[in-house]
C-alpha cells in the first residue's frame, strides 16, 4: 500500500501560520561571550603571557518597546488568519464556479 501526500492549500497555509505564530511568540534570547579568566594555579606553563585585563563592555538596558510596535504583534496574527480565510474562500468560490460550468 502506497501512501501519498495530499497537501491542500488549506493544509499548508495553516503550516506556515503556525510556524509564524511560534516564531513571534518565542522569546529573542542573546547570549554574550564573556572572557575567562586561567587561574595562576591551573595554568601550565605552556600558556600565554598574561595581557592586562580588559574593562568590561557595560551591558545596554533592554529598549522598551513602543506601543506601536507592541500593537503590530498583536494584529499581525490576525491579518495573516485573515489572508488564509480570504485565500480558502476564493478557493472555494473558484470550485463552485468550474462545478456549475462543468454541470450546464
Amino acid at each position: 500500500m502506497k501512501f501519498t501526500w495530499k497537501l491542500t492549500v488549506k493544509n499548508i497555509l495553516i503550516i506556515i501560520y503556525l510556524c509564524l505564530i511560534t516564531n513571534i511568540t518565542s522569546p529573542v534570547v542573546s547570549v554574550q561571550a564573556r572572557p575567562v579568566l586561567a587561574n595562576a594555579a591551573t595554568s601550565t606553563a605552556s600558556a600565554q603571557p598574561a595581557q592586562p585585563s580588559q574593562i568590561p563592555v557595560p551591558e545596554l538596558p533592554p529598549t522598551p518597546r513602543s506601543k506601536l510596535e507592541i500593537i503590530q504583534y498583536i494584529l499581525l496574527p490576525f491579518a495573516i488568519g485573515a489572508s488564509i480565510w480570504l485565500l480558502l474562500r476564493l478557493e472555494k468560490m473558484e470550485r463552485e464556479k468550474t462545478k456549475s460550468n462543468e454541470e450546464q
